[in-house]
């Protein structure tokens, strides 16, 4: 069903169907406007072309020349006639259901003024007809006319576009949920009325809605919806522009939920005093804000905006001044009706309205492609010879842009062949800039690459690069493929800080005490730091260095790093590595690639902004060494002083110089970086902490930042030193700190949570009276949302990018209200103990020895090593040997059997009366099985273990050891003695054998670590033996396994026989 007005004053609604349904308009009720006079008509003929009331008056015209008055008098009794026959219609526009899908909505409006005899029939008929409707009248106030100047809220718009001028149809797609949802409201009220402002930053984003009064011109357009329909995520709307309007005053949607619960008044528009204001405009009369009767858009989440209407300043057509504008434009109308074929209609329709020069002038700049702010000028103009100038200029552009592009194109077709035909297009753009002398022949596209040059000093084979480019780029055609390439690569180029250095501060004084700021302990690290700026600062220079940070996780080196940046004042990227395992990651693709892109290298120097940034390269034993060569093979040329000055990245095809660069490198272990790249390495070993240096770096550190995140103060809430050593204790006893972190964040969480709970339970006896009773009135006025409006509610509460957000305001916590943290109530916050014990064994039996590890994380650990007989010896039914257990691999394996051959040796060798490996079928294990275990430092410890089960002897409980053991029983170095020696403490052994030649390592280990520890350096396991056997005697260890041999001999003799 279409349902279409000829002449109404109210909004109609149709379908898609092509059955046409005729509806006295006369009958439907008044709209809440009482509309201004001489209004233009917005009509849609059956043919579905648009009847304006230009085409209107031309046709009344051409109609009056064949008829006299008489015979028009006789007709109209006839069409009255003709009226009363039709039957009513008593289906309302309402009535009719009309799917959201296929929605298609049709106004016409008209005024009270009459265009020809025929017109004043109709209004005749209008008169008799609401005549009958009084009562209809009266259901709907009037609350505003066009006389008074003044009218209620109406839907404010934001447009982005060219706005519309007055007198000419416009279409604008409205995406934003509430307003479309509001279009279709105000329509369904008959009251199709909204107002139009154009937004003054052509770069902040178009979102329908007027967040802020300062972000839209003051002069705006009032508008009515012709009709709108749905186009996939907008609706569209054909809108009829009837007059130039006045912001008054604006409400935006979060001012309306202000409005709605408070009374606020939104802000009135203080702006615009520049614009032009006629002398006889009347001021608008202030309407109360519960009496308007638009006062609905409040709650639909749109902005609505207060107008007035603005009045034409008066003018005199007979003025020599404004004959002589008319004249003007009457001899361009002409020339360009000679000038341009395609705009005779333009012309015609704009020769009609010179006796109009108001709707001329919006006609012309309308039909010109003028600049939105050129439009918006014209808008804001109310004197009407000036905006008629300004028409006149628009015209007067757009003949002359015709002009050169018509003397461009006979150029080009004068000599244009096969061969350039290709490039036609090109060439045409190139000659329309270059005559209208708006820019030079050179590609503006090159322009803002030639910018940044002057800020860089490129080398020679660069500039080369550049310009060859440069060349290219500018003969492509636009629409080339090859056009991106060129413009994506110079843009690469031209984004390395080709020359560009920061100067270093070589403070050694500031350095100190940055580092000393920043990290706790450390004293080598801080040395070899500071030895290194001391360096640069008496040479004049930090040449690139590539410095190598190596411990445990959560020792601080990335931390160290940002630090180095900082004292010497350079710029900090870094760059993570792990998983990286494609070089071409490391040194880019070659242009050849669809999407290629520099390596990580150059994209870092881009970042930096500077060519002697600090660069982090971090987690670099994590490189993934799967392929052969890979990631790995690239660093060896970046890391090296003397090839990295003419690094080559796939994609530049440039060299760049990175020896200026200061490369810091961090890892966990060492042993996973290759032997080349190590080599090119200055190591700096970052090992972990003691407790009393996690204590310290907890109180003075890690409490402080985890109580500002948490919004809480020293006076609400305290962890002892005795809480905080047991948690470093019996809960994080790795080297780093990651996990204490986590433990004291999770602690101050869970205070916060107690803290707000307690405050509730006080504050609710007092609040519950009041509070119950408002949520209960609350409840029983909301209504229920249907399922159809799920949808529009989603979309209404959730805020726009421009749109502020209210700000929360933190909970203010009495000064009584305090928690005290102490090893008591540590359980509470973090949960049991995890290491209940500080010794898997306080009284260790025959065949345990513990040993020391260093895991490739950087920790140091206790190893405990099992040895046990699988069968009696006195038995028979064992077989000598030896297997081992706990996920080893295959160093270790060696090294248990090596133990096993040397201390089958070594019993023999002191006392050979021990037939114990003999008969023995031994089993050797390593508890924690589900962890990998490699390395040959547990060779003393093997030994050890095998050694006290054939002596039928417990090792002491707070003996630890570590050394690799020889076929011969001598004792080689090994590594991570202090992270071993730390790992002992944390076991609870006071006593640690090791190997003699690494003794000296000992003398750099602090005090503060050695604190407590026996060391006992050896060189031959005969000293291991002595230190753990103090007081064994060799009778007793000759003839421990005796009888069971005694009673083996007899059975193999009984067997015998």
């Amino acid at each position: 069903m279409e349902i279409r007005l000829s002449q109404a004053r109210n909004a109609t609604y149709a379908t898609h169907n092509p059955t046409i349904l005729d509806i006295n308009v006369n009958k439907l009720p008044q709209p809440a406007f009482a509309l201004p006079e001489a209004r233009a008509n917005a009509v849609y003929a059956t043919d579905g072309s648009q009847v304006t009331e230009e085409s209107v008056l031309q046709m009344k015209k051409n109609e009056d020349k064949g008829k006299t008055p008489e015979k028009e008098s006789e007709k109209a009794p006839e069409k009255e006639e003709s009226d009363k026959k039709k039957p009513e219609k008593k289906d309302k526009p309402e009535d009719v259901e009309r799917p959201r899908e296929s929605l298609v909505v049709e106004a016409s409006l008209t005024g009270g003024s009459s265009v020809g005899s025929s017109n004043n029939n109709n209004n005749s008929n209008n008169n008799n007809n609401n005549n009958n409707n009084d009562d209809d009248d009266k259901n709907v106030p009037s609350v505003m006319t066009y006389a008074s100047g003044t009218y209620p809220p109406l839907l404010a718009i934001a447009m982005k576009d060219k706005p519309p001028l007055p007198g000419r149809p416009f279409s604008i797609n409205i995406s934003d949920p509430a307003v479309k949802q509001t279009i279709i409201e105000i329509c369904d009220r008959r009251e199709p009325h909204f107002v139009l402002f154009h937004m003054k930053d052509p770069e902040e984003p178009d979102t329908d809605i007027i967040h802020n009064r300062k972000s839209v011109y003051t002069i705006g357009v009032h508008c009515y919806v012709q009709r709108y329909y749905e186009d996939g995520p907008y609706l569209r709307i054909l809108g009829y522009p009837m007059e130039r309007c006045r912001l008054e005053k604006l409400t935006v949607p979060s001012e309306t939920s202000a409005t709605a619960s408070e009374g606020a008044v939104a802000e009135t528009a203080s702006e615009g005093a520049s614009e032009s204001v006629s002398e006889g405009a009347s001021v608008p009369e202030p309407v109360e804000e519960e009496d308007f009767p638009t006062a609905y858009l409040k709650g639909l989440g749109v902005s609505y905006a207060k107008v007035s209407h603005c009045q034409d300043e008066p003018y005199d057509p007979n003025s020599v001044e404004f004959k002589a504008l008319i004249e003007d434009v009457k001899n361009l109308l002409s020339k360009m009706a000679r000038v341009i074929p395609n705009k005779k209609d333009t012309v015609r329709d704009a020769s009609n309205l010179l006796t109009s020069p108001h709707k001329l002038a919006d006609f012309i700049g309308s039909t010109t492609s003028a600049t939105p702010a050129k439009v918006q000028e014209m808008l804001e103009e109310l004197n009407i010879e000036v905006r008629l100038q300004k028409a006149l200029e628009l015209f007067k552009n757009e003949l002359e842009a015709y002009t050169i592009a018509e003397k461009t194109m006979k150029e080009l077709s004068s000599r244009a062949d096969e061969a350039q035909t290709k490039q036609i297009v090109k060439e045409y753009i190139k000659g329309l800039q270059k005559n209208a002398g708006l820019v030079d022949q050179e590609n503006s596209k090159t322009r803002k690459f030639d910018d940044r040059l002057k800020h860089l000093k490129l080398s020679e084979e660069a500039m080369e690069a550049y310009n060859s480019e440069k060349a290219k780029m500018e003969s492509q055609n636009e629409h080339s493929s090859e056009l991106a390439v060129s413009e994506r690569y110079l843009d690469w180029l031209t984004s390395i800080p080709w020359g560009v250095f920061s100067t270093d501060r070589f403070n050694v004084g500031l350095a100190k005490d940055i580092l000393d700021r920043d990290h706790y302990g450390l004293k080598e690290v801080k040395e070899r730091i500071l030895e290194f700026i001391s360096m640069g600062k008496v040479s004049g220079k930090v040449d690139g260095k590539i410095l190598c940070l190596a411990g445990p996780p959560g020792t601080g080196k990335t931390s160290i790093a940002k630090s180095i940046a900082e004292a010497l004042d350079r710029r900090y990227v870094r760059i993570a590595m792990g998983g990286i395992q494609d070089v071409h990651e490391v040194k880019g693709h070659r242009r050849t690639y669809i999407g290629s892109i520099p390596g990580r290298i150059i994209s870092a120097l881009k970042l930096a902004k500077t060519s002697n940034p600090l660069m982090l390269i971090d987690e670099i034993d994590k490189l993934d060494l799967s392929r052969s060569g890979g990631a790995a093979s690239a660093f060896l040329e970046i890391l090296d002083p003397e090839q990295n000055n003419a690094f080559v990245d796939n994609y530049i095809d440039v060299k760049v110089d990175l020896s200026k660069v200061l490369f810091v490198c961090t890892a966990n272990y060492l042993g996973n970086i290759p032997a080349p790249l190590r080599d090119r390495m200055e190591i700096i070993d970052v090992s972990g902490y003691t407790n009393n240096e996690k204590l310290e770096i907890a109180t003075r550190h890690l409490i402080p930042q985890a109580a500002k995140k948490a919004g809480l103060g020293e006076e609400h809430i305290t962890i002892s030193p005795s809480a905080i050593t047991k948690l470093i204790e019996k809960y994080c006893r790795e080297s780093g700190l990651r996990n204490v972190k986590k433990l004291i964040t999770r602690i101050f969480s869970k205070a916060s949570f107690k803290i707000v709970e307690q405050l509730e339970k006080l504050e609710a006896p007092k609040e519950a009276s009041a509070e119950g009773a408002a949520v209960k009135a609350e409840a029983a006025s909301r209504p229920v949302p249907k399922p159809e409006d799920s949808k529009q509610f989603s979309d209404n509460v959730s805020l726009s990018a421009n749109e502020e957000k209210e700000e929360i305001k933190p909970l203010e916590i009495p000064a009584d209200v305090k928690l005290d943290i102490t090893p008591d109530v540590l359980k509470d916050y973090v949960g049991p103990e995890i290491y209940t014990r500080s010794r898997v064994y306080d009284v260790p039996p025959p065949g345990v020895a513990t040993g020391l590890s260093y895991s490739t994380s950087g920790n140091g650990d206790a190893l405990y090593i099992e040895s046990i007989l699988t069968h009696a010896i006195s038995s028979g039914s064992g077989h000598a040997g030896m297997h081992v257990t706990g996920h080893l691999k295959d160093v270790m394996k060696e090294s248990a059997s090596i133990a096993y051959s040397f201390a089958k040796l070594f019993l023999v060798k002191e006392y050979p009366e021990n037939r114990f490996f003999e008969a023995a079928e031994i089993h050797v294990h390593c508890p924690d099985g589900a962890i990998p275990k490699d390395g040959p430092s547990a060779g003393i410890s093997f030994t050890s273990s095998l050694v006290s089960l054939a002596l039928n002897k417990a090792l002491p409980p707070t003996t630890a050891m570590t050394g690799e053991i020889t076929l011969t029983g001598k004792v080689l170095p090994v590594g991570g003695l202090r992270e071993k020696i730390l790992g002992a403490k944390r076991y609870g052994c006071d006593t640690i054998i090791f190997p003699k030649d690494i003794e000296n390592e000992l003398e750099e280990i602090p005090d503060e670590v050695k604190e407590g520890v026996k060391f006992i350096p050896v060189l031959w396991y005969s000293e291991v033996f002595d230190a753990i056997f103090p007081d064994v005697k060799k009778e007793e260890c000759s003839n421990v396994w005796k009888e069971e041999f005694a009673l083996l001999d007899e059975k193999k003799k009984s067997k015998s026989k």
